[in-house]
């Protein structure tokens, strides 16, 4: 009996270490998040907190900083999802095709995965830099004027996500590459003899047979996106929003996770940030079921 009983315990025994830290650091946070969205939060006493209900939702709806950090974190979502599953197949294409040097090719395309975001966005701001930036540079050699990139309200925020695009473009390529190695080779044998076009080959044998690869990959860079602050917040310091806040120039780069920081960290408004850091859980939720959806296999092989 008592053989048995600890056979029972032993698993439970094994999660409580993670479900100590779940606890600790996804669940409180996420209810202190929870309750104080719905108050005019004082930090230093949270006990003279007042309640206010909903109105901290409807007065994000109506900052301009929200609108604005609403609209550039869609727009990142869509260009790094869009872009790092499409070049990061194509990539994963290429490489599977070559039978010498692939994996030294893969290494020099995974290795930005390995780096500091702080370390490539102060590399790739110099590259920005619009008076002696190296980028700059080469476009005068070509004849095109010089442009502001990070300084530029237009450009800012495109620089940001395509510098993130090249640091997370490894990993995908990576698991695209593991998920095309994982298909059987009489497939292709098949397609091959049949004379199957590269475009049908992609459609009718690869995507099927690797979908759980493109969920995990669309999943995971999705939600990775909607998240996006580090490089903004390395990338954009200087062009500043007030008080010298990351995602300027003004509030042309804002995201909906530096706003979270802004308004918690530097303007102490817990409650507003409480409040958009509920919003971008929601989106992002409702974002990944849809992706499950979507993209789950019906079938096995």
């Amino acid at each position: 009996m008592r053989q048995g009983a600890a056979t029972r315990l032993f698993p439970w025994l094994v999660l409580v270490p993670a479900l100590v830290w779940f606890a600790l650091f996804v669940a409180y946070p996420f209810g202190y998040s929870l309750v104080s969205s719905f108050y005019l939060w004082f930090v230093q006493n949270p006990a003279a907190s007042k309640f206010v209900g909903l109105k901290n939702y409807f007065d994000i709806f109506h900052d301009p900083r929200f609108l604005t950090a609403i609209r550039n974190t869609f727009l990142y979502a869509g260009l790094k999802t869009g872009l790092v599953v499409f070049l990061g197949i194509l990539l994963a294409k290429i490489l599977f095709a070559i039978k010498f040097g692939g994996r030294m090719y893969m290494f020099s395309i995974f290795l930005p995965s390995l780096c500091s975001a702080v370390a490539i966005g102060l590399f790739f701001t110099y590259l920005y830099q619009p008076q002696f930036g190296l980028i700059n540079l080469l476009l005068s050699k070509i004849g095109i004027d010089r442009q502001g990139f990070l300084n530029s309200p237009q450009q800012a925020i495109f620089c940001v996500i395509f510098t993130e695009i090249w640091q997370a473009l490894g990993f995908s390529t990576l698991i695209f590459l593991t998920g095309l190695n994982t298909i059987p080779e009489v497939f292709y044998e098949a397609a091959q003899i049949d004379g199957a076009s590269a475009f049908v080959t992609f459609w009718k044998i690869i995507f099927p047979l690797a979908r759980r690869v493109f969920l995990f990959i669309t999943a995971i860079t999705a939600i990775t996106a909607f998240q996006a602050f580090d490089l903004v917040f390395v990338m954009t310091l200087s062009g500043g929003g007030t008080g010298g806040a990351s995602g300027g120039p003004g509030y042309s780069s804002y995201t909906m996770a530096l706003q979270v920081y802004n308004d918690g960290m530097i303007r102490s408004a817990t409650g507003s940030a409480s409040a958009v850091a509920v919003i971008l859980f929601i989106i992002v939720s409702i974002l990944t079921v849809l992706q499950l959806k979507v993209l789950k296999p019906e079938w096995e092989y």
